[in-house]
């Protein structure tokens, strides 16, 4: 079961980011594909934040370790976005 759902994430996720990349589709749904796609990203390092701000108060170390992950992530997004050349 985990390979399936694994495969069709993959999937979906590829997609829509070759879509996003195509001036083949239409502009509105590759604004769409876009703004779904970095909605997701930004929920899950959301999540990895606020996981690490509420478990500063049990586990400091743990807290720290994961706001740093959420942080790392949330630089490295933001650069490759920003990249001209992608």
């Amino acid at each position: 079961m985990e390979y399936v759902l694994e495969f069709i994430l993959e999937f979906i996720f590829e997609a829509g980011m070759e879509a996003s990349r195509s001036s083949k589709v239409p502009k509105y749904i590759r604004y769409l594909l876009i703004v779904l796609i970095s909605l997701f990203f930004v929920f899950v390092i959301g999540f990895i934040i606020f996981t690490g701000i509420l478990s500063l108060k049990e586990h400091v170390i743990a807290g720290i370790l994961l706001i740093s992950i959420g942080v790392f992530m949330l630089v490295v997004c933001i650069r490759k976005m920003m990249r001209k050349d992608r």
